[in-house]
């Protein structure tokens, strides 16, 4: 399962240098997301990097106004393997993990679990589907060494 998956990663910002290691954590995430929902299919992720201000032309293209505000989720229009792309903003990121005291690979790791359940079709549309997306966050987090926040108290 995940096996066929290639994620094709992209930093188009210069506000912030990507530490070392983060490339593979986002690919860890995404086949992590493809695991645990059992998508075995060949599959292709785009990741860009960006900062607020290049994150913020994509806010058109929301699905939801419940969606996490560091990460826009493109579902492909084509079809094929290409599930989509990813638009991570660094600088949100880094102003997330500030305000909850975790670090940025925790904030990268969730951005991009978030972001492949939206790929999927899965997003924070009331308060049950809400629910029920934290709760398979959380399991994802777990298996990826991440501890889920404190707003996931309870759904594990």
């Amino acid at each position: 399962m995940a096996s066929n998956l290639k994620v094709i990663i992209e930093n188009s910002q210069a506000k912030f240098k990507i530490p070392s290691g983060t490339r593979m954590l986002v690919r860890r995430s995404c086949h992590a997301v493809l695991q645990h929902e059992h998508y075995d299919a060949q599959a292709e992720i785009r990741v860009t990097f960006a900062d607020n201000e290049l994150l913020d032309t994509y806010s058109d293209k929301r699905v939801s106004n419940f969606e996490a505000p560091e990460v826009i989720s493109l579902p492909s229009e084509e079809d094929g393997d290409d599930l989509g792309t990813l638009v991570i903003s660094v600088e949100r990121i880094l102003e997330l993990v500030q305000v909850y005291n975790q670090p940025f690979e925790m904030g990268i790791v969730y951005a991009s679990v978030h972001g492949v359940l939206n790929l999927l079709g899965q997003y924070y549309t009331d308060k049950k589907a809400k629910d029920d997306l934290m709760l398979k966050e959380a399991q994802i987090l777990t298996k990826l060494g991440f501890a889920p926040l404190a707003s996931y108290n309870g759904l594990l």
